[in-house]
């Protein structure tokens, strides 16, 4: 059985390119960021619709897309409200000699300043969305410049994320298709 038909079995395939990043916060998300607790709750509210729900696509969409825009602008306030308090992060090996497990929020914001350190404009755009239910794959194109050299940097990265009522519980990043999705189940 081919790749594709395994993905095409078990995962709703959602194309995400040519869609920019929104420089500034939303509404919504002004108000998500004065109020957390109702973040949490639409993110559970969200998290009970049915897989092949529109609404529920819509939403994934929409909050996907709010935080890969919250990443590239590095608002981590906004970020930081889609995470369980207990997240943990396995990074891809892209920077030498760092740590690649991170835990919690503060784990992830010390990610994302050693990453910020290393590269001085570095970009994630969304490219590709497989929907496992308590799991998607978010396939996207990390860009940017090294801080020291200016030597450009530029990698596909495969997200395997995992939710329990609606927030990400985990996310290991990885260079290989393949082993994303092997490591999400989806694998032949």
């Amino acid at each position: 059985m081919s790749q594709d038909s395994v993905e095409a079995m078990q995962a709703i395939r959602i194309p995400l390119e040519g869609r920019e990043t929104r420089r500034h916060r939303t509404l919504d998300e002004r108000i998500i960021v004065r109020f957390p607790a109702l973040a949490r709750w639409i993110a559970t509210v969200w998290a009970r619709l049915p897989r092949h729900s529109r609404v529920r696509r819509a939403i994934l969409i929409r909050r996907l897309w709010q935080g890969y825009a919250a990443v590239n602008r590095r608002d981590f306030d906004v970020l930081m409200l889609g995470l369980d308090p207990n997240v943990e992060l396995r990074r891809a090996h892209l920077l030498l000699d760092t740590p690649v497990d991170f835990h919690g929020h503060a784990g992830f914001r010390e990610n994302w300043l050693q990453v910020l350190e290393a590269f001085e404009d570095l970009r994630l755009d969304p490219e590709e969305l497989l929907d496992l239910g308590d799991r998607l794959i978010i396939t996207a194109q990390l860009s940017g410049h090294g801080a020291g050299s200016g030597i450009p940097v530029g990698d596909r990265i495969h997200q395997v994320i995992t939710l329990r009522r609606g927030l990400v519980v985990r996310e290991h990043d990885f260079l290989d298709r393949a082993e994303a999705l092997e490591a999400a189940g989806v694998g032949e």
